[in-house]
């Protein structure tokens, strides 16, 4: 009984005398491990420690959008920012809720920002790539594209959001080379082969097509089957 007295205190005493970043990394670490719950708590303690710790907001703002709580999320993610405009990750999630809400006009000034404050780094390059598309600026969204392959040249959705704009334009000899190359970085995804079946449709090479389309089917793409049905038999 004693014993469990001393451990009591202990852990009471660490709690109280814990800073707000030691309470970050308690959060990122049960985070990890699946423990939303406990990492929310401990997320909690660090802005009761630390009411500045921009980056608690930001981590606290990740855990709402996994939640799919979009307000909520947005609020976080501000609120980081406010405390530190420089925080790329934050500015780079606002980025990205704004789009998930669907606003997409507003969702280009923070991912502009997370370039600015980052422009090494893919994820910047191929979030403002996804704006650009959705706001019908493809020139743009390709050059974003591009820019993302050339910083990670495996950037598979990078390949594949820029072969969508090139089988727009009808430059399909050219989403070709790129639905190949998302469908050779990753064998299972299926909207690559699909996509690169239809490509070659469009380029009158039905055997290929084929082949695509039997590929997309065996990762049981949706509409993959009944293109085989319609087309290759």
């Amino acid at each position: 009984m004693k014993k469990s007295i001393l451990y009591l205190s202990l852990l009471f005493v660490w709690a109280c005398s814990t800073s707000g970043e030691a309470w970050l990394e308690e959060a990122k670490a049960r985070l990890q491990k699946g423990e939303t719950v406990s990492a929310k708590e401990a997320l909690q303690k660090a802005i009761e420690k630390n009411p500045g710790l921009a980056e608690a907001y930001n981590l606290q703002g990740v855990i709402l959008f996994q939640e799919k709580n979009y307000p909520e999320a947005e609020a976080a993610y501000r609120k980081a920012i406010e405390l530190k405009p420089s925080l790329y990750t934050a500015q780079l999630n606002l980025g990205a809720v704004l789009m998930e809400q669907g606003v997409w006009d507003k969702a280009l000034a923070p991912t502009d920002k997370a370039i600015a404050a980052q422009p090494d780094s893919s994820a910047g390059y191929l979030q403002r790539g996804i704006i650009q598309a959705a706001l019908a600026q493809p020139a743009k969204a390709k050059s974003d594209f591009s820019k993302a392959i050339q910083l990670t040249p495996n950037e598979i959705n990078a390949y594949y959001n820029r072969g969508n704009i090139l089988f727009q334009e009808e430059n399909y000899a050219a989403a070709i080379i790129d639905f190949a190359k998302a469908a050779e970085i990753d064998p299972t995804f299926g909207k690559a082969y699909y996509a690169l079946g239809l490509s070659y449709i469009k380029s009158d090479e039905k055997e290929k097509a084929c082949l695509a389309f039997q590929q997309a089917q065996k990762l049981n793409y949706p509409g993959a089957a009944d293109a085989v049905k319609n087309l290759c038999n």
